[in-house]
C-alpha cells in the first residue's frame, strides 16, 4: 500500500509544476536574478517567506510547500535557490566567496515587506530551506521560524556529501573559508540582538544523522542564548523523509502564527 505521505508529495511536486508556469518572476538585485512567487491573500497581515530544499543530485531545485499553504490567511513568498553549475542550488548564500545571492535575496524580502507592510513574518524550510529560514530569519525584528531538520555545520555536511556546492559557494578552497561557512550560522544565531522578540518551531527526527551532527548542538546553543523554542521530535531514520513530515508540521505552526 503506497504511503499517502508520499502521494500527498507528488502531488505537491505536480501541483507546483503548474502554478509557476504563470507565477513565477524574477527579480534583479546587482547582477543577481532571484527567481520567486508572491501569493496574495486579501485582508491578510501575516507574510510566509518558504526557502527550498534541496533536491536530489541530478535534479535541479524546486519550490517546496506551495500547495501545502493553500488557502491559508496569509501572503505567501516562495524563494527559489537554483544557483550553481548544476542548479541545486548556494543555500542562498553566493558564489566564488561573494555571498551575492545571499545580498540578493535579502534585497527582495526588503522589498515584499516594505510593499506589503506585514504585521507578522515568518521565515519556513526544510533542511537547506530550513539552514535558510534560520540565516534570513535571525535578521528580522518579531520574526517566527518554522524549520526541519536544518543543517547547522555547513563545511562539513557539503563535504560529506554535496561538494558541488560547497565548490560554488567557495571557490577557491582555504582553512580561513572553510571555517566561515562552517560557523557561519552559529555565530549569526549567538551574536543576534533580536532573541527576545522571536519564535522559534524545529521539527526534526532524533534518529537520523543530522540529529548528532548538527540539531543537537543548535538547540544547546539556543537554549543557552535564550531563544523561545518549541520542539516536535520525530523517529524516521533517513534525513530525506523530514519532506514527508514537515508539511503538517508547517500547517499547524503557521495556523497559530495567523490566529494570534
Amino acid at each position: 500500500m503506497i504511503n499517502k505521505k508520499v502521494i500527498r508529495k507528488y502531488v505537491e511536486y505536480i501541483h507546483t509544476k503548474i502554478v509557476l508556469l504563470w507565477e513565477q518572476r524574477v527579480f534583479h538585485h546587482k547582477g543577481v536574478r532571484v527567481k520567486y512567487m508572491l501569493k496574495k491573500e486579501k485582508n491578510a497581515d501575516t507574510l510566509v517567506i518558504v526557502f527550498s530544499a534541496c533536491t536530489r543530485a541530478g535534479l535541479k531545485a524546486r519550490y517546496n510547500y506551495v500547495r501545502t499553504l493553500n488557502g491559508l490567511q496569509c501572503n505567501r513568498l516562495y524563494i527559489l535557490d537554483d544557483y550553481a553549475k548544476d542548479h541545486r542550488g548556494s543555500y542562498y548564500i553566493g558564489g566564488n566567496f561573494k555571498f551575492d545571492e545571499e545580498a540578493a535575496t535579502r534585497a527582495l524580502i526588503q522589498k515584499i515587506t516594505g510593499d506589503l507592510k506585514p504585521a507578522k513574518v515568518v521565515c519556513c524550510g526544510s533542511s537547506k530551506g530550513g539552514y535558510a529560514a534560520l540565516n534570513f530569519g535571525l535578521e528580522i525584528p518579531n520574526s517566527v521560524m518554522i524549520v526541519g531538520a536544518p543543517q547547522y555545520f555547513l563545511t562539513t555536511y557539503l563535504l560529506a556529501g554535496n561538494i558541488e556546492t560547497l565548490n560554488h559557494i567557495m571557490g577557491e578552497r582555504s582553512p580561513e573559508k572553510d571555517e566561515e561557512v562552517e560557523f557561519r550560522l552559529q555565530n549569526k544565531l549567538l551574536a543576534n540582538k533580536h532573541i527576545q522578540s522571536q519564535r522559534v518551531y524545529l521539527h526534526f527526527s532524533d534518529k537520523e544523522h543530522t540529529y548528532e551532527e548538527h540539531i543537537v548542538h543548535m538547540v544547546k546553543n539556543m537554549e543557552k542564548a535564550g531563544y523561545c523554542l518549541e520542539k516536535d521530535v520525530a523517529d524516521y531514520t533517513n534525513h530525506s523523509d523530514v519532506s514527508y513530515h514537515f508539511p503538517d508540521f508547517l500547517k499547524r505552526c503557521v495556523n497559530r502564527v495567523i490566529e494570534e
